[in-house]
């Protein structure tokens, strides 16, 4: 199964001088967790999460419409897949980088999708189901992703006082 097959393309993004008021704002709009941040020719520079939203305003102790998108992500790598990967491929970079979604580019390097966590439950079961012949991901597969990016890890405070 390929990435394109479960990728969702309708995408709202964002530039990174977006306060994280109105990215709060469009995830409301948009039902969903994340937003990639991207350049003028819709090159992805990053993401930014609900999580990223509530740590960003506690830490800063400032109001979201103080914070922009930049102040908060500029520090993390961004991790990318592309529509004709394997699924698998994509599985196996959210596990090895604890990330729940990828921003998926086309062959500029452009945003054409994201695939996420639940995009790929929603695809997992028998490998094929027989009666439709819809392709399905591994539960295995997708089991091993949940318990590797669910389970809990060392705090940052702990990591930064070894």
């Amino acid at each position: 199964m390929k990435v394109n097959e479960v990728m969702v393309t309708e995408v709202a993004s964002c530039s990174p001088h977006t306060s994280l008021q109105d990215i709060a704002m469009m995830m409301w709009n948009n039902d969903c967790g994340a937003i990639p941040l991207v350049d003028e020719q819709e090159h992805p520079l990053g993401i930014i999460t609900d999580r990223d939203i509530a740590m960003g305003a506690a830490l800063q102790s400032k109001p979201l419409w103080d914070i922009h998108a930049e102040d908060i992500s500029s520090h993390r790598e961004l991790y990318c897949c592309e529509p004709e990967e394997d699924i698998a491929k994509a599985l196996q970079l959210m596990e090895a980088h604890e990330v729940r979604r990828l921003p998926v580019v086309n062959q500029y390097n452009q945003l054409c999708g994201m695939v996420s966590m639940g995009d790929i439950v929603s695809f997992t079961g028998a490998e094929t189901v027989a009666k439709t012949g819809d392709k399905k991901i591994s539960s295995k597969e997708t089991m091993e992703l949940l318990r590797h990016i669910s389970a809990h890890h060392p705090s940052h405070k702990a990591a930064a006082a070894v």
